[in-house]
């Protein structure tokens, strides 16, 4: 049986990245909560706020840092059309008109599957960032 510590864990490293996209500082606030946890209910109470967190819209700001940092796993390798392409979305994005998104545009988030698709990870794999 999974101990609720490593349940925890497994579900932050999974929305770790949709909590960013929200808020850089509700991505904070969970992580510090997290090394500050010591009982079941602390980790209950993480669990509780990751779940409503989930159900915020998108910020910008806070998406196109997150997709920034998604981007570190893939830099490395991905050829210099990939990285334009990457680039050129993020670049819409920015210049998009709405502050707040429902859902990850369809364009990067497509996009992040193809890049995923073609230079996999398995830390990013588990992420429902991308996996939505």
């Amino acid at each position: 049986m999974i101990s609720l510590n490593k349940e925890t864990d497994l579900l932050w490293a999974s929305e770790k990245y949709t909590v960013m996209a929200k808020g850089y500082n509700f991505y904070k606030d969970i992580q510090g909560k997290m090394r500050e946890a010591q009982s079941a209910e602390d980790y209950m109470e993480i669990e509780k706020r990751i779940v409503r967190l989930k159900q915020k819209p998108f910020d910008k700001k806070a998406l196109i840092n997150t997709l920034e940092h998604v981007w570190g796993y893939f830099k490395k390798t991905a050829d210099e059309s990939d990285k334009q392409q990457f680039f050129s979305l993020l670049d819409e994005l920015r210049d998009a008109e709405d502050e707040h998104f429902d859902e990850i545009p369809y364009e990067i988030h497509l996009y992040m599957h193809y890049l995923l698709q073609k230079y996999p990870s398995d830390y990013l794999k588990q992420s429902t960032f991308i996996k939505k």
